[in-house]
C-alpha cells in the first residue's frame, strides 16, 4: 500500500524546560531546584515528529518557517524532525537579519514534581508564517496518489489557519485540528471541513462556554461542537482519559494501565494524542480504534520527560 501523507503546517519551537521543580509559582515568587532540559517543541512540530514516529519515514511533511538565530536555537526542532524522517523541504529557514532579528519560537515550561506544567509560548518568527508559505508547498496538497490528512494547531496566525482550511477543502483533504492555546471561541474555523477536533477540557470550555467536569458535561460540550458541523470530537481530560463523540458514538476512554517510569510530565501529551489520531486515520484505522490508540499513546507520553514520541513498536504490546 502507498504510504499515507500527513501534512502539518505550523510553528517550530525550542522548549526550555525546568523539570522537577517543587511547585508552580504564584506571581512574584522564586524557587530553587529542578533540572534544565532543552528540546524540540511547537505543537505542530511535535505532532509532525510524533506522527512520523508511528507511520515511519517519508509519511509526514512539515510546512513552516524559522530563523538562524545566533544561539543556534533554530537547529533543535529542525534536527529532531529530520532525524524522525519528516520532510522539511517546505520549512523556510531565514537568515537572522532577513527575519528582522526575530528569534525562532521559544516555549518556557516549568514542570513540577507531580507533572503539572505551565507553558509560555513566545512565537517569534512563527507569527510571520503566512499563506505564501503554504502556497509554496502546493504539491503536497495535490498528491492525489496518496491518502492525505491535514494536521493543524493554532500557534500560527488565524488568517494562515483559514487559508490552510480552504486549501484542504479545495483538495478534499480531511482536517484534524488541535485548538491548543486558544483563549477565545473559534466558531469561524469550525464546520464540515473539520474531520476531528481535539480540545482538552479547558479548550472545550472556551469554545462552548461549558465547564468540563466529566462525561456528561463533555457530552454537552461536544454536542455544541457537532452542531456547528464538526464531524468528530475528542476531548482529553488529563488523568481521566478522554471522551469521544460523533453522530453514532459516545465513549469515555480511560487512561490505560502502563508501567510507571517515575517521571510524570504533561508536556506534549495532548500533542501525542492528536498526532496518533491523525496517523491512525491516515493508515486506514476506524476512528473509534484510532482514538483508543491515541489515548494509550498520550498515557505513555506522560511517563517521559519532555517530547519523546511514542513509536508503533511501543504501542504494540498493549493492542
Amino acid at each position: 500500500m502507498e504510504k499515507p501523507l500527513v501534512i502539518v503546517p505550523g510553528g517550530l519551537n525550542t522548549d526550555i524546560i525546568g523539570l522537577g521543580i517543587d511547585r508552580l509559582l504564584a506571581p512574584g515568587e522564586l524557587t530553587l531546584g529542578g533540572e534544565l532540559r532543552i528540546g524540540p517543541g511547537g505543537k505542530a512540530r511535535n505532532m509532525a515528529q510524533m506522527a512520523a514516529a508511528y507511520l515511519g519515514k517519508d509519511t509526514v511533511a512539515m510546512i513552516g518557517r524559522s530563523s538562524r538565530d545566533p544561539f543556534g536555537l533554530w537547529e533543535v526542532p529542525m534536527r529532531a524532525l529530520e532525524e524522525a524522517g519528516v520532510d522539511t523541504t517546505n520549512v523556510k529557514i531565514l537568515d537572522f537579519a532577513e527575519s528582522g532579528h526575530t528569534y525562532p519560537g521559544i516555549a518556557l515550561i516549568p514542570v513540577d514534581k507531580a507533572g503539572k506544567n505551565q507553558i509560555y509560548v513566545l512565537p517569534g518568527v512563527n507569527a510571520d508564517f503566512c499563506a505564501a508559505d503554504v502556497d509554496a508547498a502546493v504539491s503536497l496538497f495535490k498528491a492525489r496518489e496518496r491518502k492525505r490528512i491535514l494536521l493543524m494547531a493554532l500557534e500560527i496566525p488565524l488568517e494562515t489557519v483559514r487559508f490552510c482550511l480552504d486549501k484542504a477543502g479545495t483538495h478534499g483533504i480531511p482536517v484534524i485540528l488541535d485548538p491548543g492555546g486558544i483563549d477565545a471561541p473559534i466558531d469561524e474555523l469550525l464546520g464540515e471541513r473539520i474531520f476531528l477536533l481535539k480540545p482538552n477540557e479547558h479548550e472545550a470550555a472556551v469554545m462552548t462556554g461549558l465547564s468540563i467536569s466529566g462525561f456528561d458535561s463533555a457530552a454537552a460540550a461536544a454536542d455544541r461542537l457537532l452542531e456547528r458541523g464538526v464531524r468528530n470530537v475528542l476531548i482529553t481530560h488529563g488523568s481521566r482519559g478522554a471522551y469521544f463523540f460523533n453522530d453514532t458514538a459516545r465513549l469515555h476512554i480511560p487512561c490505560p494501565e502502563v508501567p510507571d517510569s517515575g517521571t510524570h510530565d504533561e508536556t506534549g501529551c495532548g500533542d501525542q494524542v492528536t498526532a496518533l489520531v491523525a496517523a491512525a486515520v491516515a493508515e486506514g484505522r476506524r476512528i473509534t480504534e484510532a482514538v483508543r490508540l491515541a489515548v494509550l499513546a498520550g498515557t505513555l507520553q506522560f511517563h517521559r520527560a519532555g517530547i519523546q514520541p511514542v513509536t508503533r513498536a511501543e504501542l504494540e504490546p498493549y493492542v
